[in-house]
């Protein structure tokens, strides 16, 4: 997939904005808080509608307007190319593909990818389970439309049984939401056991790629609870039922799981080094990267933020290795890189919001 171009009006500090791509490869130069991140947050809009970096929409509307208007002309696998409209309002989001309005999430989700590479990744390995569980739930619902909606469907009535705690509602009426709760967490446990071996295996390649040295990295499931079958998790929930009263809330499904990240057979938040973590930051994008695209058959853009500058130039070179060819990467950065390994960069100057193409 390719963005040729991108319009944006009245997205945080940029007015307005009409920006051509050429190549595979595109720098924007600037010192802090000119817009340069703001550019990133808006490709990367396209995949899933939300943004990497807030998580009320309001902040995204430039202050004293009512909307933001996002245009993108793409390029890809599966389609000649197509216009994508998104308008962010202060109470919601109108989206047209080539002219028609998409009302439903799930038939835009995962079909324009893009990854996301910024320092906040590091949460992925220092934050706490439900960041793990959001980027998993984020890349697998990419990748598989009946896994969107069986995560949408388990939510809807996880929501339901809790409520219903709360109300100290009787066992007969709580069965009857448990009996759905337990079809959907027995099929998003099925997907998960299944899907993250396979990432393993992209992470283990990405991270041979970009390590000088082979670290046996790992990356574990960590259910909560097997739901192996709808039965098992039925009388998990039955166990349960009196403590999640007094709590008020499901203590054990899904919702609560986790992912192990690993380094010769410790914990990579707990052992590996600050250059380690950082370098298995980056082949895990690498590694969502290559799944996506196992998955779907589009590999996504990519869009790096001010990660590049800390890699050294043994790793440099090693992330253009593994990215491969025919991969197209939007970094951010205040110097303009070197064109290591014989590549041109597309450079745009960012002052204030606004956007200059270098010669």
């Amino acid at each position: 997939m390719r963005i040729s171009r991108l319009r944006l009006q009245t997205f945080r500090n940029i007015s307005f904005v009409d920006l051509s791509f050429s190549g595979d490869i595109h720098f924007f130069s600037g010192k802090n808080a000119q817009g340069k991140t703001n550019l990133l947050e808006a490709l990367g809009m396209v995949s899933a509608l939300r943004s990497f970096r807030a998580h009320d929409i309001n902040t995204i509307i430039k202050q004293g307007d009512r909307q933001a208007q996002m245009v993108y002309n793409i390029e890809g696998v599966g389609f000649k190319s197509a216009e994508v409209s998104i308008n962010l309002k202060k109470k919601g989001k109108e989206i047209e593909v080539d002219g028609e309005r998409i009302s439903r999430f799930r038939d835009f989700i995962g079909s324009f990818p893009t990854v996301v590479m910024s320092s906040h990744d590091i949460q992925l390995l220092r934050g706490s389970p439900g960041v793990r569980r959001q980027w998993l739930n984020l890349v697998l619902a990419s990748s598989n439309q009946s896994y969107y909606d069986n995560l949408r469907d388990y939510h809807r009535l996880l929501a339901e049984r809790n409520s219903l705690l709360k109300k100290f509602a009787g066992s007969n009426e709580m069965k009857a939401f448990e009996a759905g709760l337990a079809d959907k967490a027995v099929r998003l446990f099925k997907v998960r056991s299944d899907e993250i071996p396979r990432l393993q295996r992209h992470l283990k390649d990405a991270y041979l790629q970009i390590s000088p040295e082979d670290e046996n990295v790992k990356m574990a499931y960590k259910p909560d609870f097997e739901a192996i079958s709808r039965e098992g998790y039925l009388k998990q929930l039955e166990k349960s039922r009196e403590k999640d009263r007094i709590l008020k809330s499901t203590q054990h499904g899904p919702h609560r799981d986790d992912l192990d990240l690993g380094l010769e057979g410790r914990k990579a938040r707990d052992f590996g080094s600050e250059g380690q973590q950082r370098s298995l930051m980056i082949a895990l994008k690498i590694a969502q990267s290559r799944f996506v695209e196992e998955s779907n058959g589009i590999s996504p853009v990519l869009l790096a933020d001010d990660v590049l500058c800390e890699l050294d130039d043994l790793r440099k070179s090693n992330f253009w290795h593994a990215l491969g060819k025919g991969v197209q990467v939007f970094a951010t950065g205040t110097e303009i890189p070197n064109e290591d390994d014989g590549k041109k960069w597309q450079v745009f100057t960012v002052r204030d919001g606004t956007f200059t193409e270098a010669d």
